[in-house]
């Protein structure tokens, strides 16, 4: 063999051995993994989120198999929809993204809307009671628990309990005060007394004693046993003076209303019924703890308000994504509203707003709506309402899981929106004062509010004496809030 043969055939035999490597070991296969149910049930959140969101332009829109690759990083359902709303635009008010309402309900609950955090509709469990913190002197080295607010239908105002009562024991239990330096509460001691709250708040019967805002002293004792149904109107009453009658209305939640032989519907009509006999032309709209409710309330109330002359006019407009503005499914649901009642109800004036930080969602609807219409004058504890102008509708996932994805936004006639920091107010600063009922007119806020409307009066001024009193009792912060509320429609 020549030489130029033997190294052709050692060329030959060393592409042969290379080739016969390359075919016997051939890389491993790639398998796709089968998306776990779970996985499915995330993607399918992620999607409903997508389709919905105000914000649906910063969310991806990703094929089925990209959903499912994003929503395997996360280890939960609420862990997924924090994600997807960290999405949303930052927003410098709050220092966080802009969507911070978006939930999701896991409960098994029937009958109501509910959600671990608190958030209630139509019906409400427990006793209806909510505690702030209070010193009754100058010189006290000691805070007690002051009921501020009672929820009405609840099993505490069933049996008589009023805001403004002091509490001075809890089944029996004396050790409920706080430790008071002169400017803060000992923390130690409000962490054990909340402790102790919230085993009473949860047990089937609670027996409290209390000194109510009267000075009189009683014993209750409530019991447990069901949901009960609430009823959002917790005052209403005329201020009957010789110049003008001045109409009051405290009302805590927007419920339900319709149909019209709905019990909420039928008690709000006898409620205007007689602010009308009564020819009032000035309201007082007690709204401090109400965190809002349906959307289709807030229509109601605002139709009894307006006068008959802007009967017909723009109440308020939709903001929605693409999607919801042009699906034949939802855009209807998303159309102009406009004020209408064939009848005509009050000729109101000046509407006089009661707030605080916790008056959010559709009370703020209301406010906002109201505004380009009548004297609408905020007084409230601090300088602004909470700031929720976005709302939402169900979608049900599964069984046990809804989501909720803020999905409009609502505009008035004049194109106000966006009070994303809470409305600015007109009078700031006006104590919330929880040691006096609702109505009662020696009550800071209702004070401050009757006396804009020009009314003068004794109690009036005996109120602004007791104002800049060295005895003057003091509210130093709530303890447990009234459940949220929102922006709600119905599902669509």
């Amino acid at each position: 063999m020549s030489l130029y043969r033997f190294f052709l055939v050692l060329v030959c035999l060393g592409l042969t051995l290379a080739c016969k490597k390359e075919i016997t070991n051939p890389p491993d296969p790639i398998v796709p993994i089968e998306p776990t149910e779970q996985d499915r049930l995330k993607a399918t959140i992620y999607d409903y989120y997508n389709k919905y969101s105000l914000w649906t332009e910063q969310i991806p829109d990703l094929d089925e198999q990209g959903r499912v690759d994003f929503v395997k990083e996360y280890s939960s359902n609420n862990s997924l929809l924090t994600a997807l709303k960290n999405m949303t635009p930052y927003y410098t008010g709050y220092r966080g993204s802009i969507d911070r309402f978006s939930f999701l309900d896991e409960s098994e609950s029937e009958g109501m809307l509910s959600y671990a955090d608190g958030f209630r509709m139509d019906t409400n469990d427990g006793y209806g009671l909510n505690f702030g913190w209070g010193i009754l002197a100058a010189n006290a080295t000691e805070a007690y628990p002051i009921i501020y607010f009672v929820e009405g239908g609840s099993p505490a105002q069933k049996e008589g309990v009023k805001r403004g009562s002091i509490v001075y024991t809890i089944n029996d239990d004396e050790d409920i005060t706080v430790r008071y330096n002169g400017s803060s509460l000992n923390q130690a001691d409000v962490r054990n007394f909340e402790a102790k709250l919230k085993a009473a708040l949860e047990a089937d019967s609670l027996r409290l004693k209390v000194e109510t805002a009267e000075g009189v002293e009683k014993m209750y004792t409530l019991e447990y046993r069901e949901s009960y149904e609430i009823d959002p109107v917790i005052l209403d009453s005329v201020y009957t003076y010789p110049d003008k009658n001045i109409g009051y209305l405290a009302y805590s939640s927007f419920e339900e209303v319709w149909p019209k032989s709905h019990p909420n519907y039928k008690k709000l009509e006898d409620v205007f019924e007689s602010f009308k006999a009564d020819h009032i032309k000035d309201l007082i709209l007690d709204l401090r703890y109400n965190t809002g409710g349906y959307v289709s309330t807030a229509e109601y109330l605002a139709n009894k308000m307006v006068r008959a002359r802007d009967h017909g006019k723009l109440m308020l407009r939709y903001d929605v994504n693409d999607y919801l503005a042009n699906s034949l499914q939802y855009k209807g649901d998303f159309q102009d509203v406009y004020f209408e009642n064939s009848e005509s109800e009050l000729e109101l004036e000046n509407v006089y707003v009661l707030a605080t930080e916790l008056t959010a969602s559709a009370s703020e609807l209301l406010i906002n709506v109201l505004k380009p219409y009548l004297n609408v004058i905020l007084i409230a504890e601090g300088n602004r309402t909470f700031g929720k102008p976005v709302g939402f509708f169900p979608e049900e996932i599964t069984d046990d899981i809804t989501l909720w994805v803020t999905s409009f936004k609502t505009l008035n006639a004049d194109g106000d929106t966006d009070y994303w920091d809470g409305m600015q107010v007109d009078f700031a600063n006006i104590d919330d004062y929880i040691f006096k009922e609702f109505g009662d007119s020696e009550e800071d806020m209702i004070a401050k509010a009757l006396s804009l409307a020009g009314v003068s009066t004794s109690s009036m001024r005996a109120s602004s004496r007791k104002s800049t009193s060295a005895q003057r009792r003091v509210k130093l912060g709530i303890i447990n809030k009234p459940n949220e509320r929102n922006m709600l429609k119905k599902k669509l």
